[in-house]
């Protein structure tokens, strides 16, 4: 079988769920894809780098987000910061290692440039959707003008709006993210943990606005003040590089609440089935629709039945009362509720994590959706 070297290309600025799937779609794929990884930050002080795998490094600072009041000076900031320097180095790329495939590893915002650098090179590419996009005339435009190929989605919501925006159902395919779940002796080790009389409640997740570790933070408060039941709770997870100020407020917020000698703020945890091993409830607050949410799968594979903030993906594929349970995202109260719920009941949690791992385990099995991303490459590069 013919070789194809793919250019992945990590655009967002710090280390998360979207690049940590790429690194496991890396351990699934066949010999012959030859990956060489791009990004504009140094991923190895947060996860093992792959034996073997070609990375660069480029030399593209996070663009300083500013409020103008009027559209056009944001667009400019974007053509210069962002999409210029992204094509001029993508194409650089194209020409010294001569890939087959580009495959643009984030949002379509983010990925622009890519899928222009790919078309003036000649050589097909991928949209790998790891967010939703905000509404409005711009995006919908970068749509209409998309350079890409084909566009995938990491679940059904994030294709529906993909589509809506004005991405062709021809060109947009919906496939989960590879998850590459715990191994046999983390599981042990988690069943000989056994019940808690604490049960632990914890995020983890990047530490940023979005992911709604506030919201967590105003619940576990409420939860505490009803006094039902008594919890551990952590937050792990770090903070985007040189974006400490939201970490900041958490720790300040906990303060205000009360809470801040009972919640722990442990960090980045390298091995996130360690850490899970020792969880009883998982929670996803994200404030905003999460087009995946890696974090999920990870807690169903460990066999723990988490909370979901509605809308996006995790919703969509955990079911509420079966494999887990829903809050509104952003419902204090309702993540509250849902918290008590859980802590108050092993057994329930006991059922949930047994259906939570077994649907994980059929449907986000790491070498049949790697297989199928494989595939989309072999049937585009068939087309060109």
């Amino acid at each position: 079988m013919k070789n194809i070297r793919v250019l992945y290309i990590e655009a967002a600025y710090g280390f998360g769920g979207s690049l940590t799937g790429l690194l496991q779609l890396f351990q699934n794929l066949p010999p012959h894809i030859e990956p060489v990884l791009v990004t504009p930050f140094d991923p190895w002080t947060h996860i093992e780098k792959p034996v073997g795998l070609i990375h660069r490094h480029v030399d593209i600072t996070a663009p300083i987000v500013k409020q103008d009041g009027h559209w056009l000076p944001g667009i400019l900031r974007y053509r210069r910061d962002e999409f210029l320097p992204w094509k001029r180095n993508v194409q650089e790329l194209i020409r010294q290692f001569s890939p087959q495939m580009v495959h643009a590893n984030n949002s379509l915002m983010i990925n622009y440039a890519c899928g222009h650098a790919a078309k003036a090179c000649r050589v097909p590419s991928i949209c790998h959707q790891k967010d939703f996009e905000y509404e409005g005339k711009l995006i919908r435009l970068m749509a209409k003008f998309s350079r890409f190929d084909h566009h995938i989605a990491t679940s059904h919501a994030n294709a529906t709006q993909l589509i809506q925006l004005g991405i062709s159902k021809k060109r947009c395919t919906a496939i989960y993210e590879p998850v590459v779940g715990p191994t046999a002796t983390q599981l042990q080790y988690r069943q000989s943990l056994g019940h808690r009389d604490l049960p632990v409640v914890a995020m983890h997740s990047m530490v940023i606005h979005w992911k709604g570790q506030h919201v967590f933070l105003r619940a576990i408060a409420e939860h505490i003040r009803r006094g039902n039941v008594a919890i551990k709770p952590v937050i792990a997870g770090s903070a985007p590089a040189g974006e400490p100020g939201y970490m900041n407020e958490l720790k300040t917020l906990a303060k205000e609440l009360g809470i801040s000698d009972q919640v722990d703020f442990i960090g980045h945890q390298r091995d996130v089935y360690q850490f899970l091993a020792g969880v009883d409830v998982a929670v996803h607050a994200s404030v905003s629709p999460e087009p995946f949410g890696r974090v999920v799968p990870e807690a169903m594979l460990m066999g723990i039945g988490g909370i979901v903030s509605t809308g996006g993906g995790p919703a969509e594929y955990v079911t509420h009362g079966q494999t887990g349970l829903h809050a509104a995202s952003g419902d204090v109260s309702g993540l509250a509720d849902a918290i008590e719920q859980l802590a108050m009941s092993p057994e329930t949690r006991e059922s949930m994590g047994v259906a939570a791992r077994a649907f994980a385990l059929e449907n986000f099995d790491a070498s049949r959706l790697t297989g199928n991303v494989v595939a989309l490459y072999e049937r585009i590069l068939a087309g060109r």
